[in-house]
Order: structure tokens, then sequence, then C-alpha cells
């Protein structure tokens, strides 16, 4: 379903309408978690200084609804809102930490922006022509397991932390790891495809110049792929035209990130079979698999953990911080973490965290993409 072609350029109506697909049509709690850290992230967006022009009527609506439990100012790290529940990790956490409520609150707002998209892609079509929104959100599955008295407690915790994780995640960026400036990339990932449909002249022009039939000769294949190089150039430009910035910045930040998200998944190996040589290749008390071996969800939380080293503060001990890549590695998880004192496996972590380390500091930047 091209969603896209129902909202403006900007884009944040349209994640809002996708993170409420996502949400809707699944039953499934571990689904919804990943989800619900999806919509967090989203929500955080309405307080980003650098949201595009159409974009900024979007944002102001959502602060003014937030409004009854996120201020408008970004808090000192390490404080929260008050009200929030407390937490003996409270200064990992990055609070504020959105209530229920508002969880509640941005579910809703997903939905009928979900349902949006439903009506502008098929108008008049039976139920998704229905005049009453909130009645539609009222007889969803998840709807009524969320707003129950019935559904569990270790439910509801985890979906509102999943909730929290994300909502802290968006405050506060990307982290290091994924924004190393790289050299312009002329070639694009594999992961670009065509455009993905955005506006601009230069949109367009590639659009039609990867959508022409293959060529018949070395020479026209070297001529396409040099035109292809020339129009990428341009979106590294500081004087990128007004009407290609969107389709610019959005090459950019895919590139970026095709290029750090492997060095991260590098150095998240590294940290973890840098635990398996300190703990003779046992994790939880269990023989550990291999890395290439892993799911992304049982890899997903040493990314964090390396997250957490790559931006430890100059000066910080090692203690410190591996206290808190740890945090960021449970949080991931959506569980709380062991006490830190009590932790029999403070050892280990802190091996990985310096073989994390070496890994980062033994890594060239970034190979030349310009050529």
């Amino acid at each position: 379903m091209k969603w896209w072609s129902s909202f403006p350029p900007g884009g944040v109506q349209l994640r809002e309408a996708v993170a409420g697909y996502g949400l809707f049509t699944t039953k499934d709690p571990e689904t919804w978690t990943r989800d619900l850290e999806n919509l967090g992230r989203h929500c955080a967006e309405a307080w980003r200084d650098d949201l595009l022009e159409e974009d900024r009527a979007w944002a102001e609506r959502h602060r003014k609804k937030f409004a009854r439990w996120i201020d408008d100012s970004r808090p000192p790290v390490g404080q929260g809102n008050t009200g929030a529940p407390s937490s003996p990790h409270g200064r990992f956490d990055r609070q504020p930490a959105p209530p229920w409520p508002m969880l509640l609150e941005a579910v809703q707002s997903a939905f009928f922006f979900m349902l949006e998209a439903f009506k502008k892609e098929r108008p008049g079509t039976g139920e998704l022509a229905e005049a009453d929104p909130t009645s539609r959100l009222h007889r969803t599955y998840l709807w009524r397991t969320l707003t129950s008295d019935d559904t569990a407690e270790e439910l509801r915790a985890q979906a509102l932390r999943a909730f929290r994780r994300g909502f802290r995640i968006g405050r506060r960026g990307k982290p290091r790891t994924l924004t190393r400036p790289i050299p312009p990339m002329l070639k694009p990932p594999v992961g670009w495809g065509a455009a993905h449909e955005l506006p601009g002249p230069s949109a367009a022009r590639d659009r039609a110049i990867r959508a022409l039939p293959p060529p018949t000769s070395r020479e026209e294949l070297a001529s396409r792929e040099e035109e292809l190089r020339a129009l990428y150039a341009t979106a590294w430009r500081e004087d990128v035209p007004e009407e290609d910035r969107v389709w610019a910045a959005m090459y950019r930040d895919t590139c970026t990130m095709s290029i750090n998200y492997l060095w991260r998944r590098a150095l998240g190996q590294s940290a973890y079979e840098g635990y398996l040589q300190s703990s003779d290749g046992r994790f939880g008390g269990e023989p550990a698999r291999p890395w290439r071996s892993l799911s992304h969800l049982a890899s997903e939380p040493w990314c964090s953990f390396v997250d957490r080293v790559v931006e430890a503060p100059e000066g910080e001990p090692d203690s410190a911080t591996a206290e808190a890549a740890v945090w960021e590695y449970w949080d991931t998880l959506y569980r709380e973490a062991p006490p830190w004192d009590s932790d029999p496996d403070q050892a280990h972590w802190l091996a990985a965290l310096r073989a994390a380390r070496r890994k980062a500091q033994a890594d060239d930047a970034p190979p030349e993409m310009a050529r």
C-alpha cells in the first residue's frame, strides 16, 4: 500500500501510520513491544529541532498533546520528570519517562493516522469509511488488551518499558556508532531502491535512470554509471537546491547508516566475543552460540552495549561505563539489569567493554567511497 502518496513529503505522518499498522495487525505481545519502541521514537520526533517545514505543524500538535506529561525542555542528563516512577538505574535511563496514559494517547493517534491512510488509499470502501474512528479503535484487540483490568501487569510493564525506551532514544538521537561522518558515497547501498518515490527533480531523474532497460554495451553501462555518480555527488554538496533537499538528505542518511551499521555490528561482535573469552564460552550459565548464529533480537543488545561504550564521557572509569552499558543491554530486552555491585558477571562485562574499545580504537576511518 503506497501510504507515502497520502501524506506530505516530510514523512512523520507516514511513519506514524506505519507504526499504527504494525501495532494493529498482530496479536503477538512480543511484536507489540518492538512496535511500541518504534512508536516511542516517533513521538520523540516532535521535539526535534531539525524537522522539515512540512513536519512542523505535526510536531507542534503532538507537543501540545503530550504537554501534560512531557515539557518542551530537554532535561539534564540523569534528571527525570516529576512524578515519574523511581528506578534503581535512574542515572542511566535518560528520563523523561512517559507514563501509561501517554502511551495510550500515542497508540490512539497512530491508529487514527493509519485509518486515514487506509481511507485515502481506498476511499468509500465499507468499514474503512465508517464515521466514528474512536469506536473502531475501542473494538480492536490491541486496545482492549491495553485497557483491560484483566491484562497481566507484566505485559503492561514490558509495553511501557518499550515505549519509554523508544522515546528516550528518540530524544537523544542516533548513537555515535551510527553517525560517524563518511566520505561522499557515489554508489548507493543495496537498500536505496528507486529513490523511494521522493519529491524533486533529482529524485525523479534517479528513478528514471534506474528504470531504463539493461544497457546493451559496456560503453552504455559506463555512461549510465557515470551519470548516476554525478547525480549522487550533488547530494553531498552544501548548496543542494531547495526542491532536492529531501532526496539529498535521505540519500546521505541511507549511505551513512549503511556503512556505520556494519561498524556497529562489528563492535558488538567484538564485545560479545570478549565476554565469551572471559567466561569460557558461557553466557547466562549456558554454552553460548557463535555470533554469526545469533538472531537479530539476540545480537542487538550487544550493539546497544557498545553504543554506550563509544559514548562514554572522557575520564569515566571502566566500571562506571560497563555498568551503564550493561543497563543498556538489558533495557534493549525490556528487562531490568541486575544490581551491578552484586553482579557475578562483572569481570566478563568489563572484558566485553575492553574488547569493544580495542576494536573501536583500532578501526580506521571508513574506506574512501567516492571512487
